[in-house]
């Protein structure tokens, strides 16, 4: 596949993702608006029937206390106002056409109705002509029934004319436990605080923790609303927690659809990251292959040819340059032995672990022996390397085969990219852990962006006008695969034009499996 087409893939998923992520902001602000308003509708429909429970409280307090008034204390009897009461009866009669004058009232069972007074009553003829006595007796419960009639306009007319104090109205019990239980009726359990207040502003109720400075939303309700001349009378009630507990409703389902977005967005980066590095990889591979395959083509092909020249019976003995050939044949072996090394090299990588043979040996020995393999190639080119081995115990533990590796890959790196004389140096030093060993070049460097990668796998570094740099980007991976394996930390310190210093940290002693 294409990098392009990658690249475009790639956008179209977080342009997905982006829209997923925008739907989820929308739907959770769509969902905090939805609990706002349940909880208001919740906390008014509360309000609503505290309100009438309290009128209906009140109203029955006031019929009961008209009905069986407290009693007052001896001496304080009063007489009932025969005048205030006949009055009333007065006024009934007058309602329903009847002469006021006139209190003998009887209703037939016919629907009759007879106005009697004391001169006009005669009993005995008249309900012997008109009436049997059991519609006497009816006409008897009508009057009663009128009495209690009137009884009833009285204590009505005066619980709509007399409204007493508005503290006297309510305990706080009652009013606590209205609204304790209105609230849970709705499925509200929250503390709540509450204040009501008179016509006039004052509070003539709180609870203790109530505060006017509070933050919280503020629900006001009016106080008995019925009145006949309703006052300004309201209930104030907010709670310290509500946004704690609305975010308690959404707090699961939003944390969590949230979540899901982010791993997705990280399993997302995650795989298109893996997806770049498998596309580069894939093609330095490639190159490797193609580089490797060039390289191997040649040596094989001069040992071929200078085995067929020995070979060949038609050329004359002294024509053969026996010698010359075989060294052709032994230098073109030992190209071919560093081809097939850097190839293991390669399969080093694929293994989780390397099996490392460590045994305690002389450092010191180790690098002057990878120096004297190059000493030929430096003086040939009119260069220098130095030494500088001053690290006063130079015994470790480590593998001498791969760690002499090390040492070769690194003065290897250090000649092939100096264009100058090459001057390379070698110092050790002691560490309280072990050994620092250094490797210096006067090279044309690393530019600074190329710096993390160049211990990468197959990675190297471009070398601009310079052509005849080979190489298949293993020999610091290799490096730095074979110093961790011991334990230790590798570090490049680089500037283009200005050479390279390589920093190796080696413990003495390796931890114990």
């Amino acid at each position: 596949m294409k990098r392009s087409y990658i690249v475009l893939l790639a956008v179209f998923f977080f342009l997905a993702i982006s829209a997923l992520v925008i739907i989820q902001v929308r739907w959770i602000n769509n969902v905090v608006s939805a609990e706002d308003q349940q909880f208001r509708f919740g906390v008014n429909e509360a309000l609503k029937e505290v309100v009438s429970e309290l009128e209906k409280a009140e109203t029955y307090k006031r019929i009961i206390g008209e009905i069986n008034p407290q009693p007052q204390p001896a001496g304080d009897e009063e007489t009932p106002d025969l005048t205030v009461q006949q009055s009333a009866e007065s006024k009934l009669l007058e309602r329903y056409g009847f002469d006021p004058d006139v209190r003998s009232v009887i209703i037939s069972r016919a629907g009759y109705t007879y106005l009697l007074d004391s001169e006009s009553l005669v009993p005995e003829s008249f309900f012997d002509e008109t009436e049997p006595e059991e519609q006497i007796l009816s006409a008897g419960a009508r009057a009663r029934m009128t009495s209690k009639i009137i009884s009833i306009e009285n204590i009505v007319s005066r619980i709509l004319h007399e409204t007493p104090p508005l503290r006297d109205r309510f305990t706080s019990e009652e009013i606590e436990t209205y609204i304790r239980n209105s609230l849970d009726a709705v499925g509200i359990h929250l503390e709540y605080e509450c204040a009501v207040r008179g016509a006039y502003g004052d509070i003539i109720y709180r609870t203790p923790e109530y505060t006017e400075s509070s933050g919280a939303n503020k629900y006001l309700r009016q106080l008995f609303p019925n009145d006949p001349v309703p006052g300004n009378n309201i209930l104030t009630i907010y709670f310290p927690k509500e946004e704690e507990y609305k975010f308690s409703l959404i707090a699961f389902m939003a944390i969590s659809s949230m979540l899901i977005v982010l791993l997705l967005i990280l399993l997302a980066t995650g795989t298109f990251i893996v997806i770049f590095r498998q596309k580069r990889l894939s093609e330095i591979r490639s190159d490797f292959i193609n580089n490797m395959t060039h390289e191997l083509k040649t040596p094989i092909a001069t040992i071929s040819l200078a085995s067929q020249m020995l070979t060949d019976k038609g050329i004359p003995e002294s024509s053969r340059n026996t010698d010359g050939l075989a060294t052709v044949i032994s230098e073109e072996s030992n190209r071919l032995k560093v081809l097939v090394e850097r190839v293991l090299q390669t399969a080093i990588f694929e293994q989780a672990r390397l099996e490392l043979d460590k045994r305690q040996v002389n450092l010191h020995a180790i690098i002057l022996r990878a120096v004297d393999a190059f000493k030929l190639q430096v003086n040939g080119r009119g260069g220098t390397i130095s030494t500088f081995l001053d690290a006063s115990d130079p015994i470790v533990t480590l593998d001498e085969p791969n760690f002499f590796n090390v040492l070769l890959n690194l003065i290897d790196n250090a000649l092939k990219y100096t264009i100058a004389t090459p001057e390379i140096t070698i110092t050790t030093a002691a560490w309280h852990r072990g050994i620092v060993i250094t490797v210096s070049d006067n090279g044309i460097g690393i530019p600074r962006e190329h710096l993390k990668h160049i211990f990468e796998k197959f990675y190297r570094v471009p070398a601009g006008n310079t052509h005849n740099i080979k190489g298949y980007g293993l020999g610091l991976s290799y490096v730095k695969k074979i110093i961790e394996e011991h334990y230790g930390t590798i570090k490049v310190e680089s500037q283009s034009g200005k050479g390279t210093r390589i920093i190796i940290h080696l413990p003495k002693e390796q931890p114990k499996k």
